[in-house]
Formats: C-alpha cells, sequence, structure tokens
C-alpha cells in the first residue's frame, strides 16, 4: 500500500502502438515496468515523482558512461557510423546529432566533410559543445528548433529511450529531415540477457542507476516498426553494413573481411542475447506516400 502511495502513473498505454494491456516486468518501491501485449514494447508504468538528478554537469562528470573520456575512441567510433550513413545517404551535406553529450558525432561528421549541428536538453552540454567550437542549439527531440528538411543525417544514439514521448521525437525526425535523408537510432536491447534473467540486479532497470533515464526499452523489430509509424522507411537493422564506398581498391579485401566478421558477431548475440545496443536506419521518403509498417532488414 505504502508503494502505491509514493508512485504516480507514467505511461497509461504503450508510448508506441497505444495497447493497453501490459505484463509486470519488474518493480521497485520507486518505480515498475510493462511489457506491452501488442507490440512487446518495455515501458515504464509507475515512477515516483521528482526521481532522477538531471542531465546537467553532475549527471556528465560523475555519470559511469564517463561521458567526458576517451575522445579518440568515440570520435572514431562515431566517424564509422557517420560513413555508415553515407552509404545511404551519399548525397549528405548536413548531420544533426541530437543530444550531442560532449560533441563526439559533431568532431566525425566534420572530419567526414559534412556540416554538423547538434541539439540537447542540457544546457551544460551545450555550452560544451560551443566552447569545443561546434555549433549547437538548445532544444528537446519532440519540439526540435529548426525548419522542416533541414538535414540529410539525422544521429540518435541512447536518446529516444530518455524521452517522455518517443514517437512525438521520431516524428519531428521525420519533419526535420529532408526527403532521401536517413535517422540512425540507437537504443538498449530490451533482448540483453541481463534485462532478461536479472531485472533486479543490473542497472538497466535501477532507479539509482538507469531506472530513472530510461522510460523505454525496445527490441529491433519494434524500434523498426516505431520508426515506420512516424513516417520513415526502416532500411537497416544491426551493425552488419558493408560500407561499399570504402570497399574498392587495396582497401577492399580489409572492407569485406570486416563486413563478414560483424555479419557473424551480430548473428552470435542475437542468438546468444549478448548485445546491449541495438541500430535502426530509417529513410525518409523522396516521395510523400502512406508506408506500411514493414519489418527492417534484418541481416
Amino acid at each position: 500500500m505504502v508503494r502505491c502511495e509514493m508512485l504516480a502513473p507514467f505511461y497509461s498505454a504503450c508510448p508506441v502502438c497505444n495497447e493497453t494491456g501490459s505484463r509486470p516486468v519488474v518493480a521497485f518501491q520507486e518505480l515498475s515496468y510493462g511489457r506491452c501485449t501488442g507490440c512487446g514494447l518495455i515501458y515504464k508504468r509507475e515512477q515516483k515523482p521528482g526521481l532522477g538528478e538531471g542531465y546537467e554537469e553532475k549527471y556528465f562528470k560523475h555519470n559511469r558512461a564517463k561521458y567526458l573520456s576517451r575522445w579518440d575512441h568515440r570520435v572514431r567510433k562515431c566517424l564509422r557510423q557517420v560513413l555508415v550513413c553515407l552509404e545511404y545517404a551519399p548525397h549528405a551535406k548536413d548531420l544533426l546529432d541530437v543530444g550531442c553529450s560532449a560533441g563526439y558525432v559533431l568532431e566525425a561528421a566534420q572530419r567526414a566533410g559534412l556540416k554538423a549541428t547538434g541539439l540537447d536538453y542540457s544546457q551544460f552540454s551545450v555550452n560544451l559543445c560551443r566552447e569545443r567550437g561546434y555549433t549547437a542549439e538548445y532544444g528537446s527531440l519532440t519540439q526540435m528548433p529548426f525548419p522542416d528538411a533541414s538535414f540529410d543525417i539525422i544521429t540518435l544514439k541512447h536518446t529516444l529511450e530518455h524521452v517522455d514521448q518517443p514517437m512525438d521525437g521520431l516524428r519531428e525526425i521525420q519533419r526535420v529531415l529532408r526527403p532521401g535523408g536517413v535517422a540512425f537510432v540507437i537504443v538498449p536491447d530490451a533482448a540483453y540477457y541481463k534485462i532478461i534473467v536479472m531485472p533486479k540486479k543490473g542497472r538497466s532497470f535501477r532507479p539509482d542507476r538507469r531506472g530513472w533515464q530510461h522510460h523505454v526499452y525496445f527490441y529491433e523489430h519494434n524500434l523498426a516498426d516505431a520508426c515506420a509509424r512516424a513516417g520513415m522507411q526502416p532500411v537497416k537493422a544491426g551493425k552488419d553494413i558493408l560500407r561499399r564506398r570504402l570497399a574498392k581498391g587495396l582497401r577492399a579485401p580489409y572492407e569485406y573481411a570486416r563486413f563478414a566478421f560483424l555479419w557473424a558477431w551480430v548473428q552470435v548475440c542475437r542468438l546468444t542475447h549478448l548485445r546491449r545496443e541495438i541500430q535502426v536506419i530509417a529513410q525518409k521518403p523522396k516521395a510523400h506516400a502512406q508506408l506500411p509498417v514493414p519489418h527492417a532488414e534484418a541481416a
């Protein structure tokens, strides 16, 4: 009884498919999660009001993710991801990174020859990026301060799960993308083994770790479905992507070997539930049309 009085409703229905039915996943004194009986999304059902520390200086300096360290490693990783986006949008001239943090994607995009802009709900993050010489704006995913059709590529890395209304955020991405542009979305994997076998002991749901921050957990299929519902065509799910633009000349054997390794690793991780994160690339249609709800390419 005490627990019920402490908690307030968070989502009364699935924020992706609007199904009201759900099954319990895990419950703490401060919050609880359920699994949608429709699309399978794991979402927050209740939470203690005021839970969490927010996303300002303390979050970035003392979070276990160490957002302000390993700069070179993070930029190299982001550059690989930007090059993957260019496989699906070779015409791209500019990129928006939503949840720009310390600016790793912005640096990577500039190295790839793109004009880069960051957006973040944290004023600390925006100020940090500006101090480092990047263009960054303050704002939220669900109300972006940009006109329609402003960017060719939008990256959204570990941001969607933090948003109260994830579908509104994906629709904003669709609005701000130019026709033919792509969205690159990364979120935690709801099929990760710790979420399945140890929901109370892992960091994913605990209110003192990620529970106060993460409102939804997607599987690969319902992340692709959410992108389609927002008006974008999922074109690739998974990290096993051949970078054809680089698979030329003397570099070709390396690229094909890299792709073969990635493909094998993705299959192993899917089967063993070792993936901590999933990624989907979705494209805004060049001609406006009613989109079906397809399944993204799985391999």
